[in-house]
């Protein structure tokens, strides 16, 4: 799997995965799945969806992730969600999330990275997209942001766009081919895209 790591912090990851999947199949499916552990992501994703359209008899592509910050840590979360799931593990650059401000706030003086909070990915049927207030973040798998189309159509390196809540002037952008085949205008933050921000399944160390 793609990895930026030294042997040492390799192999702790990798170790780590496979308690990840141990755990999984031993205990049932966890309250918080850690999504940095997964090969590929986007299947999981994928099968989330799948799922709860199955569940309440929905056409797979009339529906769509929204996404709910949660103030609780992962431990702190004992029970998944009724629709969904909640997710752990990702970290971001140029920005940190401010669970007083429930916003995106500007990093801490020499702070790279910081830990972003539970995510609850929840699946809703003809879901519009937000008009205002969000930053449309990238999350990649690692720290280069570049990757190469694999067989699948999916990219090597690119996982998802997170909508983060953000209490910065809000702008409106034409999408991008990752985003959707059709061209309309998706509401962002400039002061975001400017700074780079982005989130990271996996770090250096």
């Amino acid at each position: 799997y793609p990895s930026l790591k030294g042997l040492g912090p390799w192999f702790d990851d990798y170790m780590r995965r496979i308690k990840f999947l141990d755990d999984w199949i031993d205990q049932g499916p966890p309250a918080v799945f850690w999504v940095s552990g997964f090969f590929f992501p986007q299947g999981f994703m994928t099968a989330v969806l799948q799922n709860h359209a199955r569940k309440h008899s929905m056409p797979i592509d009339t529906v769509a992730f929204s996404h709910k910050m949660k103030e609780e840590l992962a431990s702190e979360l004992k029970s998944k969600p009724a629709d969904g799931c909640y997710i752990d593990g990702l970290f971001l650059e140029g920005a940190r999330w401010s669970k007083q401000e429930t916003s995106l706030v500007d990093p801490r003086p020499k702070e790279l990275f910081s830990p972003m909070c539970v995510i609850q990915l929840k699946p809703e049927q003809y879901l519009e997209a937000p008009t205002e207030g969000i930053y449309r973040c990238p999350v990649y798998k690692v720290l280069t942001r570049t990757g190469t189309l694999s067989t699948t159509g999916h990219s090597t390196n690119f996982v998802f766009w997170l909508n983060i809540p953000s209490n910065k002037p809000t702008i409106y952008r034409s999408s991008l081919v990752s985003e959707t085949n059709a061209q309309v205008q998706f509401c962002d933050n400039s002061e975001w895209i400017k700074g780079g921000v982005a989130c990271f399944c996996a770090l250096k160390y």
